[in-house]
């Protein structure tokens, strides 16, 4: 659970802004993040890379700026209820027409050993086929998609940009970010900026949809397009002087994933903004004290149980 505390110029003592920020992962040997210095021709950047990286920084700094990320978790997966035809499990109806199901051989786990098992599904036009299910007694069809499916590798594109040294502002830092598919909150800041950017390819549902449940695959559902750059929820320099997150929505409203209930009244990210306080002079040491100091406690415990308290002593028990 990865978070971010930034500061800005007028809350800084060095009236500079102040960026404490990272993801939290398990540490493993060999490790697939690491430590990299990356240097050429007009380029010095130091940070951390991963195994499917060639050669990027995707949390780092630079000489003139930083960058860091939390998970989003934005809404991007969609459960289609397929109905089946042609007296087939593996004939689905779509756009009027009975299609053929594709078939995807994916290879052999382990292979030449006596845990080899063959991995192999079928495909609808939306996705994977994830299961079967009964709809009035009748049996469908169940896949999945995915917004950023085959897209995945677009997200090098972003970190292209930081590793050719096109990124020099705030604003050119938003529009590279928008350039991955995957949702996180991407974080920036330089000797003038901070900011943040919630990037992820998000799909325009019809108004009939709820993104809770299941929808009809037989084409009358069908996704109306992406959520354009202007509405992706975003931020530069807020008047509180701070942006603070640990995996929570960065605007209020916005929809989170079906399967994600954590972003209720309380969130942990409150533990942050109560150790950061509200005043002025901060210094990185100040900070990362305030990180720290979350670290120890349990929201229920900070923010909920003073609440339940009051209400529990206003009164005789029933």
């Amino acid at each position: 659970a990865s978070n971010a505390l930034l500061v800005s110029g007028k809350r800084s003592a060095t009236h500079h802004p102040i960026m404490v920020a990272g993801p939290q992962i398990g540490y493993y040997y060999p490790g697939l993040t690491l430590e990299m210095d990356l240097e050429g021709p007009g380029i010095s950047q130091r940070g951390v890379t991963s195994a499917p990286f060639p050669g990027y920084v995707f949390i780092g700094r630079n000489q003139d700026s930083a960058w860091s990320l939390t998970s989003a978790g934005l809404d991007q997966i969609d459960t289609y209820v397929e109905t089946l035809c042609g007296h087939s499990t593996h004939r689905y109806l779509f756009d009027g027409r009975c299609r053929h199901m594709q078939f995807f051989n994916a290879g052999t786990l382990d292979p030449g050993t006596k845990t080899a098992r063959q991995v192999s599904f079928y495909r609808t036009v939306h996705g994977p086929v994830i299961g079967y299910a009964h709809v009035h007694g009748r049996l469908v069809a169940l896949s999945r998609r995915r917004a950023s499916y085959g897209k995945d590798s677009l997200d090098l594109l972003f970190y292209r940009k930081l590793a050719d040294n096109q990124v020099h502002n705030v604003h050119q830092f938003f529009r590279a970010a928008s350039l991955t598919p995957q949702t996180f909150n991407s974080f920036y800041i330089d000797d003038k900026d901070i900011g943040v950017f919630t990037s992820g390819l998000l799909p325009i549902r019809p108004a009939n949809v709820d993104p809770a449940l299941p929808i009809n695959g037989t084409g009358k559902e069908e996704w109306r397009g992406w959520v354009p750059f202007k509405d992706h929820p975003q931020g530069i320099n807020p008047p509180s002087g701070e942006i603070v997150n640990w995996n929570n929505r960065t605007e209020a409203g916005y929809q989170a994933a079906d399967d994600n209930w954590l972003l209720g009244a309380s969130h942990r990210v409150q533990l942050l903004l109560n150790n950061l306080g509200h005043g002025t002079n901060l210094t990185p040491a100040r900070i990362v004290s305030a990180m720290n100091a979350a670290a120890t406690q349990d929201v229920r415990e900070i923010d909920l149980e003073p609440i339940l308290s009051k209400l529990l002593h206003g009164g005789r028990a029933p």
